[in-house]
């Protein structure tokens, strides 16, 4: 005789309405909401998911942030040293040379480009 074996399907998430405004508290306050978390677990995780992109980004890693994009440091090359030219008096000057920097870059998905085109724009 076969016993049946009991399946617990997993909860679906709730289907709620996002916050009004996007701070850290305010999306920790929607995930625990909408996950049955209390708001101390959400704001942890989500600040575990801010440290994982942060730690790949000093890393050198190019760091995927969902349907969004990705974010990398991307390094912007020296200048040397060049004549220029003062557009309000006509004057020569010199302008100094510049070392490589590092900076921060975000390089968007393309799908999320293309849904952005759909989105509400809200007046100030």
């Amino acid at each position: 005789m076969a016993t049946k074996k009991t399946v617990q399907k997993a909860a679906k998430p709730k289907k709620m309405k996002l916050p009004e405004k996007f701070t850290a508290n305010t999306m920790s306050g929607f995930i625990a909401e909408k996950h049955e978390l209390s708001k101390k677990q959400a704001k942890e995780i989500l600040e575990d998911v801010f440290d994982v992109i942060h730690g790949g980004v000093m890393k050198g890693e190019r760091v995927p942030i969902g349907k969004l994009g990705k974010v990398f440091v991307r390094v912007r090359p020296a200048t040397k040293s060049r004549m220029g030219r003062n557009p309000a008096t006509g004057e020569e000057i010199k302008i100094a040379a510049k070392k490589a920097t590092k900076v921060p870059k975000f390089t968007f998905a393309k799908t999320f480009k293309e849904e952005v085109t759909k989105a509400k724009v809200k007046k100030k």
